[in-house]
């Protein structure tokens, strides 16, 4: 039996998944790129914070934002960077002659606050709340990560590179990445930073391919 809180932070994460469902499309169709930008904030307002509060702060263990790592990690952050440096290499390099300071510095900013808030709310609250149950924790909280990332498919006219099945695949492949890692090390710290620097790459190339700035 699910406890109350998985229960509620399930729910909390279909209900996400749902009212996006609707809003993504709407909120893009009426004010197209700032549509989108809305979205996020909404997302974290609405989802990504309350999580936080609700599910994380008080019940948070000790190593949840910690740094350091066991012996046998060692190999962590040589893997993020390799990660990140291929996303760099695929999503970035095609694309230089697009992209603008104007447009890093959007992106950067939207990056550093995405990245953390996200393994925070999804990583660390369902290694939070299904601490007992860590095996099924980790598939539920990767499966609704990938899902939330599917009513973004449905922006009114946003251009994903490569189209809906890179920006779902590409959110369940790096989100099976950094939950294998946040679960083993036992923290969100440097999935944190893979996850902000990796939002910071791919929201340059796609604010600069659909005129944000």
């Amino acid at each position: 039996m699910l406890t109350r809180a998985q229960l509620a932070l399930i729910a909390h994460a279909l209900l996400l998944i749902a009212a996006m469902g609707l809003l993504v499309p709407a909120l893009t169709a009426a004010l197209g790129t700032h549509g989108y930008l809305l979205v996020l904030v909404l997302y974290w307002l609405g989802f990504c914070l309350p999580v936080i509060a609700i599910h994380v702060w008080r019940q948070r263990s000790t190593r949840l934002f910690s740094e350091r790592l066991a012996w046998r990690d060692w190999w962590v952050p040589l893997v993020l960077l390799a990660q990140v440096t291929a996303i760099a290499l695929a999503a970035v390099t095609p694309h230089t002659s697009i992209l603008t300071t104007a447009g890093v510095m959007l992106a950067t900013g939207i990056g550093i606050i995405n990245g953390p808030l996200e393994e925070t709310a999804w990583r660390g609250g369902f290694m939070t709340v299904f601490a007992n149950r860590p095996r099924l924790g980790f598939w539920i909280g990767w499966v609704l990560f990938s899902a939330w990332h599917i009513p973004l498919a449905f922006s009114h006219g946003i251009a994903f590179e490569g189209g809906w099945p890179a920006l779902i695949g590409g959110a369940a492949a790096l989100g099976l990445l950094w939950s294998a890692i946040a679960w083993r090390t036992g923290s969100v710290f440097w999935t944190s930073l893979a996850h902000g620097l990796t939002n910071t790459l791919t929201f340059w190339v796609l604010f600069e391919a659909n005129s944000f700035i």
